[in-house]
């Protein structure tokens, strides 16, 4: 969990970060449709889990911009190195666990998730915390594979410490010859403005469009 503090004084981002760190709700999203057609493809044919590999190139693009690895500590902006996926797994009671791994190469974190997947889904996974509040190197993501949406909020903790950007996928589609899926994801906005928001979007669709490039 290797990070540094930002020095707000002379940070690009002091204006915006004080003007949006005192309102109540300094959250927001939006709700983007991603193109899967060339990413099924290639999953299909060297046979890969989809929810593992989608998750995967989601958390690596966000990583690569910046913004994305900043959080809020103790009244102090800081910068992780890496971004870690914590994610939610249906269990075999039909409830839903929380699950984290770390990024890395993706071969070695296919194995890691695929054996942490496995233990969740029979329910034995015991933590002292639920969700681990002291860890903020993380994403927090879920999806709902039931159902296609166009909107989505999400339940937060109601304390000022939570910037963590929360990111949520729904159903995929097939319309006419692509296949498509709703992606919502949360940031604070003291953190992050419209464009790195919109630069993180764009770089998982440059990601999911050559997968085989990105899957290392």
């Amino acid at each position: 969990m290797k990070y540094k503090i930002i020095d707000i004084n002379n940070w690009k981002g002091k204006q915006h970060y004080e003007w949006f760190i005192k309102y109540a709700v300094p959250y927001y999203g939006a709700t983007t449709t991603i193109d899967l057609t060339l990413f099924f493809q290639y999953i299909h044919d060297v046979k890969l889990p989809f929810f593992a590999t989608f998750m995967y190139l989601i958390v690596k693009a966000l990583n690569e911009i910046p913004e994305f690895r900043l959080r809020i500590m103790k009244g102090k902006v800081v910068e992780y190195d890496v971004i870690n996926p914590a994610f939610t797994v249906m269990t075999n009671d039909g409830v839903y666990d929380n699950c984290e791994v770390e990024l890395k190469p993706f071969s070695e974190y296919l194995l890691e998730i695929q054996r942490k997947m496995a233990t969740a889904k029979l329910g034995v996974i015991v933590k002292d915390l639920y969700n681990d509040e002291s860890r903020m190197d993380q994403f927090y993501i879920s999806s709902i594979p039931w159902i296609d949406f166009t909107s989505a909020t999400h339940p937060m903790p109601g304390n000022d410490f939570d910037s963590v950007p929360r990111i949520l996928w729904g159903k995929y589609l097939n319309v006419g010859d692509k296949t498509v899926i709703a992606l919502q994801i949360q940031a604070h906005h003291a953190l992050i403005d419209g464009y790195p928001y919109s630069q993180g979007v764009l770089k998982i669709q440059e990601m999911v469009n050559d997968p085989e490039k990105y899957l290392k």
